[in-house]
C-alpha cells in the first residue's frame, strides 16, 4: 500500500515520470530509441486525456510506469503512429548520458531513480520496488547507493519531435512533455485533400450519420443486454452541434486510415459532466469517448466492454479532482460503493441521475477501486453484482472462488459482497501487482489453498485470473501472508493465456520463499484441491505425498532470500503434471 512519501508530488511530474521509465529501461537495452519509448509509456499511464497526473493520481502512475519499466514485455505504447522523439543532440544521446549507470541492471537503476529523483530514502524505495514486482529489492537499492549523486542526468523534456501525425496528437505530446527546446522536423497535417509530411496525399472519411437511436425501455425485450440496448443518455442528447462535433473529431482523427472510420455509431451519453461537455459513441466493437473542455478536444477509442450474463460494466465518464463519473447500465437502478483495504465491506450509497453517478475516489487502494455493487432488479434473478474499476473505459466484474472445503461452485465466482466472499482477501490481492495492460472484463480470485506458516500464521493461496474482452488474460499466483506481526503479500508467479485459474483448468501449483519473523527463510508451495504429490528440486528438495497439497522447506537466515532456482512440480490424483504458476 503507498505509504505517505508516495503521497509528495514532484514539482515537474511528467519529467520525473519520463526520467524514471528512461532510466529503468535503460537497464533493459542501450539500443536507439529509450527516449520514444519512455515519452510514449508515460503517456500511456497517464489517466486518459490528461498531460500531467494530479496530486491524488500521481502515486498511482508512478507505480504504474515503475512496473511497465521493470517489465516492458507486459505493456503496450499507446500513442500516434508515426511520430518520432529523439533527444536534440542526436540519436543515442539518451544512451550516452546514462553511461555512468553501467553495470547496473533495470531494478537498481529504478532505486537510483527513485531515491535520486522521487527523494524516497531506502526503506520507502525497497518497499515500492518490491510492492510491483521486483523479488531482490533490498539489494537493488544496496547497488543503487554505490553510485554518485554527482551524476548528471538529462532533462527528457529537451527533445525533438519529427514525422506525420494528428495535429491534436502533436500539441498533446509537446504540451505534457513541457519542451524547452524543439526541433520540428517534416510535421504535416492530415486531412482531406492536403499533403503529409513526407509527400504523401492522404484523405479523411466523411463523418458518418448517427444510427437511429433505440427506446428507453427496449432493453426489457431485448435478448442482448449489451450496448446495442443502450437508449441516449444526457440533458445534451438533443444538441446536434455537439453531437455532429464529436462525429467529425472521430472521423479527423481515425477517417484516415483504412477501416478505422466510424461508419453509423449509436450515440449512447451527451451530456455536460463536472463542467466539459462529454459525448460516448458506439460503433461496434468499438467505442469512443468525445471531451471538450473548454477550447480543447479529445477522442479516445476503446474496445467495447463484454457483458456477463447477470453482470454489466459501467462506463467512465470523466475524471476530476474530486473522483470519476459513471455510467450505469439502463436497466442498473442500485449502485453503492465500499473502500478496499479496510476491515469489511462498508458499503455507502451512489447517488445518481439518468445514470451518471456522483464523482467516486478512484484508484485510492494501490492504484485501483472503487469496488461498487450494483442491482439490476427487474433482470435474471435481480441479485446484486459487484465491480471494480482498474483505469480502463468499463468496470471489471469482481469475483471470488473460496478454497476447500467448500464446493466449487459451478454457476461461476461468488460476488465479493462481504469479507466471507473475498472482500478483505481482495484489499490485500489489490496491491500484489498491477492489472495486466488493455482492457480488463473480469477480475477474479480463486483461493485454491490455505496453508500454517512456520512459527504461526495463515498462509492463503490465491490465484487472481484477470479475464482479457478477447478470451486472453493473466493468471497471478499469490501467497497471502499472515501473522502477528501483519500481512504480507508475495507475488510466486504469474502467467499469460491459457485456462489457467478457470473453470477449463482448477489444476494449479506455486510456490515462494517467504520470511519468518526470526529471519529465516523458508520455501513454501501448494497446489489446489485435486494434487496427489508435490516435490520441489534444486535450491531446495522436499516432497509431500499425503495428498495435503503443501510443503514448507526451511532455509537460511539472510537479508535476502536464495537465488538458487527452485523447479516445483504437482502430480493430481490421476498422475497429470498440474500448471505451475512461477516466476
Amino acid at each position: 500500500m503507498p505509504g505517505p512519501l508516495e503521497q509528495r508530488l514532484s514539482p515537474n511530474p511528467y519529467r520525473n515520470l519520463v526520467l524514471l521509465a528512461l532510466v529503468t529501461l535503460s537497464g533493459h537495452r542501450n539500443s536507439p530509441g529509450l527516449l520514444e519509448d519512455a515519452h510514449r509509456l508515460v503517456t500511456g499511464a497517464l489517466p486518459r486525456g490528461r498531460r500531467h497526473p494530479r496530486p491524488h493520481e500521481y502515486a498511482r502512475v508512478r507505480r504504474r510506469v515503475l512496473r511497465r519499466s521493470l517489465f516492458p514485455r507486459s505493456w503496450h505504447p499507446r500513442g500516434q503512429a508515426g511520430m518520432r522523439v529523439s533527444p536534440v543532440d542526436g540519436t543515442g544521446g539518451e544512451v550516452r548520458a546514462l553511461e555512468a549507470l553501467e553495470g547496473l541492471d533495470s531494478p537498481a537503476r529504478a532505486a537510483y531513480a527513485l531515491m535520486r529523483m522521487e527523494s524516497l530514502d531506502a526503506q520507502a524505495a525497497t518497499a515500492l520496488l518490491a510492492s510491483v514486482g521486483v523479488r531482490e529489492a533490498a539489494t537493488a537499492v544496496e547497488r543503487a547507493r554505490e553510485v554518485p549523486a554527482t551524476l548528471r542526468l538529462p532533462d527528457p523534456t529537451v527533445v525533438r519531435v519529427s514525422g506525420r501525425g494528428s495535429l491534436m496528437h502533436r500539441r498533446g505530446l509537446v504540451a505534457a512533455a513541457g519542451v524547452l527546446v524543439l526541433a520540428v522536423a517534416a510535421l504535416g497535417l492530415t486531412g482531406a485533400g492536403t499533403s503529409g509530411g513526407t509527400g504523401v496525399t492522404t484523405f479523411t472519411a466523411p463523418p458518418p450519420r448517427l444510427a437511429g437511436a433505440v427506446a428507453p425501455d427496449s432493453w426489457r425485450e431485448s435478448f442482448r443486454l449489451d450496448l446495442t440496448a443502450w437508449h441516449p443518455r444526457g440533458e445534451a442528447v438533443g444538441d446536434d452541434a455537439l453531437v455532429r462535433r464529436s462525429l467529425a473529431a472521430w472521423t479527423e482523427q481515425e477517417g484516415h486510415v483504412p477501416g478505422r472510420a466510424p461508419s453509423g455509431p449509436a450515440l449512447l451519453f451527451a451530456g455536460e459532466v463536472a463542467d466539459r461537455d462529454v459525448v460516448l459513441l458506439h460503433d461496434g466493437p468499438r467505442v469512443a469517448r468525445y471531451t471538450r473542455e473548454g477550447g480543447e478536444e479529445l477522442v479516445e477509442v476503446f474496445a467495447e466492454p463484454g457483458n456477463g450474463v447477470a453482470n454489466w460494466p459501467a462506463l467512465r465518464l470523466a475524471d476530476t479532482d474530486a473522483g470519476t463519473h459513471y455510467l450505469l447500465p439502463p436497466w442498473v437502478s442500485e449502485a453503492d460503493t465500499a473502500p478496499l483495504g479496510q476491515a469489511g465491506a462498508d458499503w455507502s450509497e451512489v447517488g445518481h441521475e439518468d445514470g451518471v453517478t456522483e464523482a467516486l475516489p478512484t484508484g485510492e487502494h494501490c492504484g485501483v477501486g472503487p469496488v461498487l455493487r450494483l442491482r439490476a432488479p427487474e433482470v435474471a434473478h435481480g441479485e446484486p453484482y459487484t465491480a471494480i474499476d482498474l483505469g480502463g473505459l468499463d468496470t471489471a466484474h469482481l469475483g471470488y472462488m473460496p478454497p476447500p472445503p467448500a464446493e466449487i461452485r459451478r454457476l461461476g465466482p461468488h460476488e465479493v459482497l462481504a469479507p466471507e466472499q473475498g472482500f478483505d482477501l481482495w484489499g490485500e490481492l489489490a496491491c500484489a501487482g498491477a492489472p495486466p495492460e488493455g482492457p480488463v472484463r473480469t477480475a477474479t480470485a480463486w483461493e485454491f489453498a490455505v496453508q500454517e506458516l512456520p512459527g504461526g500464521g495463515e498462509g492463503r493461496w490465491a490465484c487472481v485470473r484477470f479475464g482479457a474482452h478477447d478470451g486472453g488474460g493473466l493468471a497471478r499466483a499469490v501467497l497471502v501472508a499472515q501473522t502477528d506481526d501483519g500481512t504480507e503479500t508475495i507475488v510466486a508467479g504469474e502467467r499469460e493465456g491459457g485456462w489457467d485459474c478457470s473453470n477449463l483448468n482448477r489444476q494449479v501449483a506455486a510456490g515462494t520463499w517467504w520470511q519468518d519473523a526470526d529471519g529465516r527463510w523458508h520455501y513454501l508451495a501448494a497446489a489446489s484441491r485435486e494434487v496427489d504429490t508435490i516435490t520441489a528440486v534444486g535450491g531446495v528438495e522436499g516432497s509431500g505425498e499425503d495428498g495435503s497439497g503443501f510443503l514448507a522447506v526451511s532455509g537460511p537466515r539472510s537479508d535476502s532470500p536464495p537465488v538458487e532456482e527452485v523447479v516445483l512440480t504437482a502430480l493430481d490424483a490421476h498422475g497429470d503434471e498440474m500448471t505451475v504458476l512461477s516466476p
